[in-house]
């Protein structure tokens, strides 16, 4: 394959591109059709171009490209094994031609020109300083399984010529397949310094971002540029396909699907998503149809199950993915992807034994996949040498040996606890046993979970299957985390998996909020802004925003609008009517008419009730200036938006923010001079300018700037442009400019206009420290605490300095919050058992300084002497009871 230099969006060559072989006008004219998706203008020049110069591989390997993107295989394996009979040392046409048979699933085709290539390699018949041989060669033996001389073949390639991008485009491949995301990342970017509208690598970095850290709006934006220089680009397609997937928007892959398939019906990315798709919506038949169809183009594509068992996951339908990729290792059991795709699924259930064997099989197939050398490893030889595991009545733990007294004597208990509530609640036990895998290395936490150390959540339901950090880990609020996920395990039970992502998630953060009081989001300004702006989804498409958020801030939103939609739901019609909706999912039901027969209303007026909440929720809002909400958009809406008002202040302002969300103060910059030098003709539009000169003068820590600004923007005229953000924003630039008796008199302000942002508090916090005013400073670090329960060092820090301070009855109340967060500090236990003394419980003060006596305190004689005196005051019986106890936990 023969790619040609630096080219514009449309193919055409850039001005000082060097152009890499030598090709007639027609054939140059062919390639940037093939680019552009006009295969069959590309198949006709290209195959014209061929049949007139027969020795010309490079049109024939683009007349064949073409026809494969149309789905004509015949046609395309008919030219190309005549031009390699006719020219049987040129080795990217060989290479085109093992592509076609891999295609295709035909190995008897394929080994002997594997073999072949083998055989010029060993006798010194490829010329190493061509790129394309060396790239029909890394083909060979990549479709070998001979994955590191592919990979060697491919540097050697690009060493030859940096500037042909078909090496990197194929070393990037491979990385990618085998999870080396940032190799992979590497290689398609050297491709886009040479060729910024490059389609195939543009799509690959979407693949990248998703893999790294599954950016959605990244991947969503690179995929825009593949598809605005080719439309018809089937692996882009797929990928939006594969997205709307997640996001359960079936009708959105169905049409990606079908776009696809206007082209070519025997694309296998459509083949794979519309076989997951049917599976999602329970269309067996469909599943099959798919399926065979498949195979029917290529017998036993063990990609095809692996690929569908993948997707399956994503929407938790883990016994359906199982079985999957059970059936596609008894149709291919040599392909090492379904292999591996088999044994991580089973793990993920809890099926060890049976998921490390197929795992080990998957390893001698193909030994460089990074994903199932973590598993493996993983559990070969970690896990064996740093976790135990314990059990409780109805839950099973894996913790390092270290963290044992802690999930014995506090975390089992709580989640015991919990569950029993779950029970009561749902109305059922679920199988078990429910595992939780609590690892103390979060690259462990990250293997176990998605075969790579990097993960970005907190912890992760598999069903039965609960992994997360070490509660000792003092990561975040493992009460709430755990307690989640827990919940998880019942609604997906009860649903058989079928619930849709936000039902699911708004669940699970209802039961977290039941729980404990300080565990609700408070997240009102973001989900009326989004109302406020036409931006908030329906309850149906709710799941949407989790995998597809177009807005920084969309899938965190996601969260709480879930999370507000079922404490609305339970409030109005009771838990009875969500259990039962669990189980209509269970059945299949889905989207409207689920939510109708909860509500017994129809589906539009039940949505009108629920944004007439929202709306009330939020009143507070309508009268303030809130930047950050109502102008604050997608860079993709904000250019939109500048687009169709050009001479609009506000929406350079909006193409500026968005910039700066991006990290872009210079263009920020650019759009506030030109904004400027409009005519703002209301007091919106000098508003929205000023505020963006405040954050960039805060961004350059230019307070006087920042505040001269703010100042300009209260003293506009109605309607009132005071508000939480204005106010937070004046603290800031005052904190810099030290006035803090002024900075805490705008934090307050900011408080009274949202008592429920933590930003506010925690400025305080840090403020009254500076004024040494430590009795203010305890009441804000409490409340501070309360809006986001996450922080160790705050949570110890607050309940050690009320203990300071004489107030037992604060102490009883936080240290249990503080526990959640950290289960092992013998400070906090030690500091409960004396405030727990001091207000007469006794029996709870002894139980509380033998925790503290766990954790090695620092002064044990101290407490002691504190427990002999309780158990003098309790007595004989008492006094056994806490030895036995504490006996037990030991």
């Amino acid at each position: 394959m023969v790619v040609p230099g630096i080219r514009d969006a449309h193919g055409r060559p850039r001005a000082g591109a060097a152009d890499t072989g030598d090709r007639g006008p027609k054939r140059g004219e062919a390639e940037r059709a093939l680019r552009t998706g006009r295969y069959e203008e590309a198949r006709r020049i290209a195959g014209v171009a061929a049949s007139k110069s027969p020795g010309d591989a490079a049109a024939t390997i683009v007349a064949a490209r073409a026809e494969l993107a149309l789905g004509l295989y015949a046609e395309a394996r008919q030219r190309l094994a005549a031009a390699v009979d006719a020219s049987p040392d040129n080795l990217p046409l060989r290479a085109a031609l093992m592509r076609l048979h891999e295609a295709t699933g035909d190995r008897a085709g394929l080994a002997p020109l594997v073999d072949r290539t083998y055989d010029d390699w060993k006798n010194g018949r490829v010329d190493k300083t061509k790129p394309g041989d060396l790239i029909a060669v890394a083909t060979a033996v990549r479709l070998d399984n001979n994955w590191k001389d592919a990979s060697d073949a491919l540097r050697d390639a690009v060493r030859a010529d940096p500037r042909a991008g078909e090496a990197n485009l194929e070393w990037g491949r491979i990385f990618l397949e085998k999870h080396a995301s940032a190799e992979a990342e590497a290689c398609f970017l050297d491709v886009l310094k040479l060729d910024p509208d490059q389609p195939d690598a543009r799509v690959g970095l979407a693949r990248v971002l998703l893999e790294q850290r599954y950016d959605v709006t990244g991947a969503n934006q690179e995929l825009d540029r593949a598809l605005a220089v080719n439309p018809r680009h089937a692996g882009a397609l797929a990928l939006r396909a594969e997205l709307a997937l997640d996001g359960e928007d079936f009708a959105f892959a169905a049409a990606r699907v079908a776009e696809i398939r206007r082209t070519s019906s025997r694309d296998e990315g459509a083949a794979r998503i519309a076989a997951a798709a049917a599976l999602l919506l329970d269309d067996r038949a469909a599943y099959q149809r798919e399926r065979d169809q498949r195979l029917a183009d290529h017998p036993g594509d063990g990609d095809f199950f692996a690929f569908v068992a993948e997707l399956l996951n994503h929407q938790r339908r883990y016994d359906d993915a199982r079985a999957v990729a059970e059936e596609g290792v008894s149709r291919d059991g040599k392909n090492a992807r379904c292999l591996a795709a088999l044994g991580t699924m089973l793990l993920r259930l809890g099926e060890e034994e049976s998921g490390l064997a197929a795992l080990r099989r998957a390893w001698k197939r193909d030994p460089y996949d990074v994903r199932t050398y973590n598993l493996l490893n993983l559990f070969e030889k970690v896990i064996p040498a740093r976790y135990t595991v314990v059990a409780s009545k109805h839950l099973r733990f894996r913790i390092p040996a270290s963290a044992r007294a802690a999930i014995e004597a506090v975390v089992s208990p709580f989640l015991e606890e919990t569950y029993r509530r779950y029970v009561a609640r749902y109305g059922f036990e679920p199988k078990g046993p429910i595992v939780f895998e609590l690892y103390d290395d979060p690259a462990h936490f990250g293997v176990r979970t998605v075969g790579l150390p990097g993960i970005g959540v907190s912890g992760v339901c598999f069903g039965r299957v609960i992994t997360s950090q070490a509660p000792t880990n003092r990561a975040f609020n493992w009460g709430l985390v755990l307690s989640h996920e827990l919940a998880h395990v019942f609604a997906i039970e009860l649903s058989r998996s079928r619930m849709p992502r936000w039902f699911a998630e708004g669940l699970a953060e209802l039961e977290t909020l039941r729980a404990r009081p300080e565990w609700r989001r408070h997240d009102d300004v973001a989900i009326w802004g989004a109302l406020k702006a036409g931006r908030l989804p329906t309850l149906v498409d709710l799941s949407a925003p989790f995998t597809r958020a177009t807005e920084p801030d969309g899938a965190t939103r996601a969260y709480a609008h879930a999370a507000v939609a079922l404490d609305f739901l339970e409030r109005r019609f009771g838990f009875a009517k969500i259990r039962t909706a669990l189980q209509a999912y269970g059945r299949g039901e889905r989207g409207a008419a689920v939510l109708e027969a909860l509500s017994g209303l129809p589906a539009a007026k039940l949505e009108q009730m629920f944004r007439e909440e929202i709306a009330n929720r939020g009143a507070r809002y309508q009268t303030q200036f809130l930047p950050t909400q109502t102008l604050k958009v997608s860079q993709a809406e904000a250019a939109r938006r500048v687009s169709e008002s050009p001479r609009s202040p506000t929406a350079h302002v909006q193409v500026a923010l968005a910039a700066l969300a991006g990290g872009d103060a210079r263009a920020a910059t650019a759009e506030l001079a030109q904004a400027r030098t409009l005519p703002g003709d209301v007091e919106d539009d000098q508003a929205a300018v000023l505020f963006l000169t405040a954050e960039l003068a805060l961004g350059r820590r230019d307070a006087g700037a920042a505040v001269t600004a703010l100042e300009a923007l209260l003293n506009l005229g109605p309607p009132a442009h005071d508000g939480y953000d204005v106010r937070v924003r004046l603290a800031l630039a005052e904190i810099h400019r030290s006035n803090l008796v002024v900075a805490e008199g705008h934090l307050r302000k900011a408080i009274a206009f949202d008592p429920e942002r933590v930003e506010p508090h925690a400025l305080l916090v840090e403020l009254l420290a500076d004024l040494h005013r430590p009795a203010d400073r305890l009441d804000e670090m409490e409340t501070t605490f309360r809006l986001e329960p996450q922080n160790a060092k705050l949570s110890k820090e607050l309940v050690l300095g009320n203990a300071r301070a004489g107030r037992p009855g604060r102490v009883v109340e936080l240290a249990p919050m503080a526990i959640l967060v950290d289960p092992a500090d013998a400070d906090i236990h030690a500091a409960h058992g004396r405030a727990l003394q001091v207000t007469g419980r006794a029996a709870a003060a002894a139980a509380a300084f033998e925790l503290a006596l766990l954790f090695h305190p620092t002064d044990p004689a101290e407490i002691h002497r504190a427990l002999a005196a309780l158990y003098t005051k309790l007595g004989d019986h008492q006094r056994a009871a806490s030895h036995a106890s504490a006996a037990k936990r030991n």
